[in-house]
C-alpha cells in the first residue's frame, strides 16, 4: 500500500471503535465474530518515479476461524477506508 505506518494506525481508528482489538508495534488484531484477523506492516519504503516519492508498506491479512460473510464484510470496510482518490 502507499501508505506510512502513521498514516494507517490513523485510517484504522474508525474501524477499531467499534471492534475489540490489540494494537502491536507492526500492526493490529481485531475480533471479528466469528474469529479475528491479523494485520501486519512490513517495513516502511519508498516507491520513486523520477523526483516523486510515495510511501509503500506491505499490508498482511490474516483471518482466523471466520466465516466468509466475516471476511467478505471485513475487506469492504477495509478498501473503503483506505480507497484514495485519483484524478
Amino acid at each position: 500500500m502507499g501508505i506510512t505506518h502513521a498514516d494507517f494506525f490513523r485510517s484504522m481508528q474508525p474501524l477499531l471503535e467499534s471492534a475489540e482489538h490489540a494494537i502491536h508495534v507492526d500492526g493490529v488484531t481485531i475480533r471479528l465474530e466469528p474469529g479475528s484477523v491479523e494485520i501486519r506492516l512490513g517495513p516502511e519504503g519508498r516507491r520513486s518515479l523520477g523526483n516523486f516519492h510515495l510511501p509503500r508498506t506491505r499490508i498482511e491479512l490474516r483471518f482466523q476461524g471466520c466465516s466468509l460473510q466475516a471476511i467478505d464484510a471485513f475487506i469492504a470496510s477495509f478498501d473503503t477506508r483506505f480507497r484514495r482518490g485519483g484524478g
